[in-house]
């Protein structure tokens, strides 16, 4: 088995770029990619061929990792993780559930980029730094992002006598990736070729050094789960929309509920629905896509039906009365007694912890997960509420809105840490 993890010295060095670079030129070459992404982003996972696996100790748990990993890895030939801020930067100013800790969990060596812009001989400096912080961290090399091929050939000497360089990514257009206020556009919007990325890997990075320096253990057990064998239970349609408007769904959880239930993937976009016995609305930008009007009002008809719909962060805001962008108030759909205001400035950014307070279609117990918007709820004074969490929810940590059989809140809930469950099903 052959896996890498690619971490970075902090956010915005270019992790993404540098593990699409390795990931397509290995593609190109006849091996079967796996791309992974460490921590809760939804956004950076798009842009690989084949959409990344989130990795989230905080929220998997150790086991839930190890789990995912295996699963994914199946019958691939190489696994590339990308990190995500710092190598080292975890769970409240630690190294829990960082980049680090995945890596020293699964056994796989890291690759550290860096953006070398202002920095000659200190470059060194900052990689020893990171290279001594935690010896147990297989750190192999550097990959230098950014930077000319002049400047690259200096820091390769200063380097290459103690430690491997594998190369460099230089400064292109052909290589950017446009932003707003969530991160990075989804790889849908992203007008890129992969191709391109995979010469770039080819002509400025060492991949076969990369080959080389991937080879882990396989210590990963085979899951043994557990398959119904019955028959006669009706499997459930549960509709997912999926499309530029709701893309944020973790893969793992979509797996889970297929062993639940028989997922119906669907567009609102281009004018699709389908009548289901629930439904899962994911996180996105309704607050971008004024069309989705009618699909508003098929989902309020299917709320005051009562059918059982989970929705999160985009998804709540979609089934709110409206959203306010800068005064400007977009109608949403209704389903729930709350109005949306969009700011400019970070609302919520973090982990949360949960606990299920109130009865509701979709969990019980406690759960993990985080948030992450630039908007703020103003609910009714009669909203009841689901979750408490440490937080900042709808209102004062109190999350998850229920009205009919609709559970609705801005976190987004890892279903590896909840108990699950589909009740009151037709």
């Amino acid at each position: 088995m052959r896996a890498i993890v690619i971490g970075g010295t902090k956010s915005g060095v270019g992790k993404t770029t540098v593990a699409l670079c390795i990931a397509s030129a290995l593609r190109k070459r006849g091996f079967r990619v796996q791309p992974f992404k460490v921590g809760p982003d939804f956004i950076d996972p798009t842009h690989f061929c084949d959409h990344a696996v989130n990795l989230d100790v905080f929220m998997m748990g150790e086991d839930g990792v190890l789990k995912s990993f295996t699963k994914w890895m199946e019958n691939k030939d190489f696994g590339i993780v990308e990190g995500a801020m710092g190598l080292f930067d975890g769970y409240r100013f630690t190294d829990y559930s960082s980049t680090a800790h995945i890596a020293k969990l699964l056994g796989i060596p890291v690759i550290l980029v860096m953006d070398v812009k202002g920095v000659s001989l200190s470059a060194l400096a900052i990689f020893e730094g990171f290279r001594n912080f935690d010896r147990n961290v297989n750190l192999v090399g550097v990959i230098f992002n950014g930077c000319s091929e002049r400047m690259y050939d200096k820091l390769r000497r200063v380097f290459e006598n103690r430690y491997r360089v594998f190369g460099y990514i230089p400064k292109s257009e052909e290589l950017k990736i446009e932003s707003r206020h969530l991160g990075l556009i989804l790889g849908s919007e992203a007008k890129k070729n992969w191709k391109t990325f995979a010469e770039f890997g080819e002509r400025y990075l060492d991949i076969d050094g990369i080959l080389e320096v991937a080879k882990i253990k396989v210590r990963y057990t085979k899951r043994n789960e557990r398959k119904e064998k019955s028959k006669r239970i009706r499997r459930i349609k549960l509709g997912v929309p999926f499309d530029n408007a709701f893309a944020f769904y973790y893969r793992d959880n979509l797996e889970i509920l297929k062993s639940l239930a028989d997922l119906i993937f669907f567009s609102p976009l281009k004018g699709e629905w389908v009548e289901c016995d629930a439904y899962y609305i994911g996180g996105g930008y309704p607050e971008l896509y004024p069309e989705l009007k009618r699909f508003g009002r098929f989902m309020r008809r299917e709320a005051e039906d009562c059918k059982p719909i989970y929705a999160e962060c985009g998804g709540m805001m979609f089934l709110s009365r409206c959203i306010d962008v800068e005064g400007k108030r977009m109608k949403m759909s209704g389903v729930l007694d709350i109005d949306i205001v969009f700011t400019r400035r970070l609302q919520a950014l973090g982990y949360v912890r949960g606990e299920v307070i109130r009865d509701n279609p979709f969990f019980s117990g406690s759960f993990r997960g985080h948030e992450f918007h630039y908007s703020y709820a103003i609910p009714d004074d009669d909203v009841k509420f689901a979750f408490r969490t440490d937080g900042k929810g709808i209102k004062d940590g109190f999350d998850g809105a229920i009205v009919y059989n609709t559970l609705a809140g801005y976190s987004h809930i890892h279903f590896y840490s909840a108990r699950l469950k589909l009740k009151n099903l037709r």
